[in-house]
């Protein structure tokens, strides 16, 4: 998901609720960018904790499991992963805790600093452990692709489904310059625009030209998600057949163990 879009609830309503927090976060690393005179390209965690460090590495480990034949059990991740490696850009890795709030934020992308010449631009991908350790997995959940989110998936497991369709919006933006500018003017300086607007005036009655540059931002966001989405559920799929190929092995290791 865009850091804009989220899975359980209106996008409005969200922005209301988190947009003022996601703003001052935004100013934050950016302000921690441009101290960095060279930062690495590629994924980039010199953000994270050592606690989140951890977790991180476990995740890694995921993307970059094999079988035994050394094929990647989870080629989707990988891909995605080594095309984010070879973009120029800087793609910092966040992670955020909930915190006292009640938020249904699993993962989000920004772009932190765009490059007018498409060359190396600096964006986020965060997630939210804490809420995707809680999330909802059940019929209702079922996406129209025809998975069910998390479903089957230990906790790692899902930390990985959710960085796989950050990913999948990173690509897919990242290396599109037209889309990027899009990205920066219609969706974050829309909500910059909406946030700044909503201190000012509330949000009970939006203006007209408010209202239309939240429409053109919604449709811009539902095209965004349609192949992040899709490419989650390939992630989801390589997820859960790799964790049902582990369980046999084990199963026949342990069979084999007994004679």
């Amino acid at each position: 998901m865009l850091g804009w879009v989220k899975r359980f609830a209106g996008i409005s309503a969200l922005l209301m609720l988190f947009g003022v927090a996601e703003s001052a976060a935004r100013a934050q690393s950016v302000e921690k960018t441009l101290s960095n005179s060279a930062p690495a390209i590629g994924i980039n965690t010199d953000r994270l904790s050592n606690k989140d460090l951890r977790r991180w590495n476990a995740i890694k480990q995921i993307v970059f499991a094999e079988d035994a034949e050394g094929e990647p059990l989870h080629p989707t991740l990988r891909d995605l992963w080594k095309r984010l490696e070879r973009s120029g850009h800087v793609i910092y890795i966040e992670m955020r805790g909930g915190g006292r709030a009640v938020s249904n934020i699993a993962g989000g992308f920004y772009i932190e600093r765009f490059d007018p010449e498409g060359v190396n631009h600096a964006a986020i991908i965060r997630l939210y452990p804490d809420t995707i350790d809680r999330a909802y997995i059940g019929p209702n959940a079922r996406r129209h692709e025809g998975f069910i989110a998390f479903q089957g998936l230990g906790r790692e497991e899902r930390y990985a489904e959710v960085l796989g369709h950050e990913m999948a919006h990173a690509v897919h933006i990242l290396s599109d310059l037209t889309r990027a500018r899009m990205v920066e003017e219609v969706i974050q300086q829309t909500n910059e625009l909406f946030l700044s607007y909503g201190k000012q005036n509330g949000y009970a009655n939006i203006e007209p030209e408010m209202r239309r540059r939240l429409d053109q931002r919604d449709a811009f966001l539902k095209e965004l998600e349609e192949p992040a989405e899709a490419a989650e559920a390939l992630v989801w799929r390589e997820l859960a057949s790799g964790r049902q190929a582990k369980n046999r092995n084990r199963s026949r290791e342990a069979f084999a163990g007994r004679w």
